[in-house]
C-alpha cells in the first residue's frame, strides 16, 4: 500500500515567520534583543533553504526503508518558495491509515521547529535548545506513529 505525504514549503516558511515573530516580540522585554534580529524575513530565505533541506533530509532518512519516491529540487542552489516536498512510501498492510493526517501535521511541525531552532542558533542561542528539543521529540513521535500497526482482525 502506498502513502504519500506532501509538505508545502511556503506554509512551513509562513509558520517559521509567525513563530520567530512571536519569539522576537516576547524576547525584547526579557533580554533587550531586537525583534528585527530574531524575526525571519523574506531576505533570510537563502539561509532558511539550507535548514529546510536538512529538515526534509532527516525525515527522508528516518523513513528510507519505505521510500518509493521523494522529490528533490531541480536546482538546490536556488530558493523556490512554491516547492512541495513529497515523499511516497510503500507501507505494510498493517499500517494505520487513520494516523496519516497526524503524521503529516507532525512533519510540518517538526520541519518548522527544526528550522526555527537552527535559525535561533544564529540569532538567539538562549532559545535554540528548547526548539531543538521540541523538534527531536516530534521526529520521535513521527517514527512512533508511523511504526504503529493496526491490530489484526479475526474473522
Amino acid at each position: 500500500m502506498e502513502v504519500i505525504f506532501n509538505i508545502k514549503k511556503k506554509s512551513v516558511y509562513d509558520e517559521v515567520a509567525k513563530l520567530t515573530s512571536y519569539i522576537g516580540a516576547k524576547t525584547i522585554a526579557d533580554t533587550g534583543i531586537s525583534y528585527d534580529r530574531i524575526f525571519v524575513t523574506d531576505d533570510d530565505q537563502t539561509m532558511l533553504e539550507r535548514f529546510w533541506r536538512e529538515s526534509v533530509d532527516t525525515i527522508t532518512d528516518l523513513l528510507k526503508r519505505y521510500i518509493t519516491a521523494v522529490t528533490s529540487p531541480v536546482n538546490s542552489q536556488t530558493v523556490d518558495i512554491t516547492e512541495i516536498w513529497s515523499i511516497s512510501l510503500n507501507v505494510p498492510t498493517e499500517y494505520d491509515t487513520l494516523l496519516t493526517n497526524a503524521i503529516n501535521d507532525l512533519m510540518i511541525s517538526y520541519i518548522t521547529n527544526s528550522i526555527t531552532a537552527k535559525w535561533l542558533m544564529i540569532t538567539n542561542r538562549a532559545d535554540a535548545e528548547a526548539y531543538s528539543n521540541i523538534a527531536a521529540a516530534q521526529l520521535q513521535e513521527i517514527s512512533n506513529l508511523f511504526h504503529q500497526r493496526k491490530a489484526p482482525v479475526l474473522s
